[in-house]
């Protein structure tokens, strides 16, 4: 019927390059750490069709269930040439919990996506390692995931994450725009590096332009340059979730894709702008860094990366005090960085 080519006399899923017995044996390799995750409440085991959890809506008189899902960006690409993906997994994890925490919700469980071109069964362990001690840390059940072995859409050595993450919130403590007064203080909480964002122009500051190394030290920051780009995104749950009780917490962002301009105004109403005093902390030196090196503009920095801010607060001036000592004794550093003012939604940092 015109099919003139000699064919093999078999051909397998493994001779088109997937594996389904190295994907199950890889699988049941991250039980044991996906297993220390769960509780009581959860009804299914790993690899249902579907993950099974019970809801405890008791403590709640109005609950509110809050989803989201992310990935790490670029970071794939370092964590790929340090040969280091336990973090890529602990930052899925602490993006999604202070994703939701944004919206005063504590998180109940997490989803993982992998891919790659071919099965690495350490860089899954890795992954999922680093998501699920994060998942204990929080109480969040690791309840399932995805692994996919997909050689004609990644390139060899290329790997991909994503995780979606849900949780409760009391629907009285959700902030909302109209909450936010003027006069309000605005709080910083500091981060840890890039956390997952802005690697694509860090990348090619350091490695295209610079032509600079991974074990390269930079003395300004203490650590070598591939270290200071996989420090762990930072979460901030246990030091923010206790300030939600009562009316202290008029908004929040997560200051991630878009910075401080595109994420701080989802969290105004449409005739208050955000003021931000950049004198009020100290960019931490590997922004500082990355400016030099290409001659970035202030503007599309603060726009670009979290410039040493990975979570604001804005609460009612009266207590920002209060809020600030609150913040120190979890262990965070955190400063008074601006104030809300009456003008259009937008932020102007001076």
């Amino acid at each position: 019927m015109g099919y003139t080519r000699a064919m093999p006399e078999e051909f397998t899923y493994r001779d088109a390059g997937v594996d389904i017995d190295a994907m199950n044996r890889a699988l049941e390799s991250i039980k044991e750490s996906v297993h220390r995750t769960f509780t009581p409440a959860v009804l299914s085991q790993l690899g249902s069709f579907g993950g099974m959890i019970a809801l405890d809506l008791s403590g709640y008189r109005q609950p509110v269930m809050v989803a989201s899902i992310d990935g790490v960006g670029t970071k794939v690409r370092v964590a790929r040439m340090m040969g280091q993906y336990r973090v890529l997994g602990h930052d899925l994890v602490a993006h999604g919990v202070n994703d939701l925490l944004v919206q005063a919700a504590k998180p109940l469980f997490f989803l993982d996506y992998l891919a790659m071109s071919k099965l690495e069964p350490q860089v899954l362990q890795e992954v999922v390692d680093g998501a699920a001690e994060l998942c204990q840390q929080f109480g969040i059940v690791l309840l399932g995931g995805e692994t996919a072995e997909m050689p004609d859409v990644y390139m060899p050595g290329e790997v991909d994450v994503a995780g979606c993450i849900v949780g409760l919130a009391e629907f009285q403590q959700i902030p909302t725009p109209s909450r936010v007064q003027v006069g309000d203080a605005v709080i910083g909480i500091a981060s840890n590096g890039l956390h997952t964002n802005g690697y694509t122009l860090a990348r090619r500051m350091f490695f295209d332009l610079a032509n600079m190394r991974l074990d390269e030290p930079l003395s300004e920051v203490g650590m070598t340059l591939g270290e200071a780009l996989l420090q762990p995104h930072r979460p901030y749950l246990n030091a923010v979730l206790p300030l939600l009780e009562g009316e202290t917490v008029h908004g929040m962002a997560h200051i991630t894709g878009g910075g401080f301009y595109d994420n701080i105004p989802r969290a105004l109403p449409s005739d208050m702008r955000v003021v931000i005093d950049r004198r009020s902390w100290e960019v931490p030196p590997l922004f500082t860094l990355i400016q030099q090196l290409g001659n970035v503009p202030d503007a599309e920095m603060f726009r670009v990366f979290n410039m040493g801010i990975g979570f604001v607060l804005i609460v009612a001036r009266e207590r920002a005090q209060d809020v600030l000592t609150s913040l120190q004794i979890s262990g965070e550093q955190a400063w008074l960085i601006g104030e809300v003012q009456r003008g259009s939604r937008e932020v102007q940092i001076i």
